[in-house]
């Protein structure tokens, strides 16, 4: 009965597991500053102010005006544009 019990609970995990969405890249290239990022990871990065972002990505990126993708959302860039705005962090959605 225990292996039993065991077996099922061993069943539920590795389906959770199965079911669990690993962090996506975007695909594409993010150019920030000049500096082009090759299918970037989904995440917050740094950078400094002003920044340029030329989103070549499947992607949005959003520019935040403080680091760690924290204080006022500045500009959100869609795949396929370009901006220029004031910002020291950027998340690839």
């Amino acid at each position: 009965m225990r292996r039993r019990i065991a077996a099922v609970g061993l069943l539920a995990a590795t389906g959770v597991l199965a079911l669990a969405v690993p962090a996506q890249a975007a695909t594409g290239v993010l150019v920030v500053d000049g500096v082009a990022q090759h299918n970037p990871a989904r995440g917050c990065y740094p950078t400094v102010s002003p920044v340029v972002v030329e989103n070549l990505t499947d992607a949005t990126v959003d520019v935040y005006s403080a680091p760690n993708c924290q204080g006022t959302l500045m500009r959100s860039v869609a795949p396929g544009m370009s901006a220029a705005t004031l910002g020291f962090s950027y998340f690839v959605n």
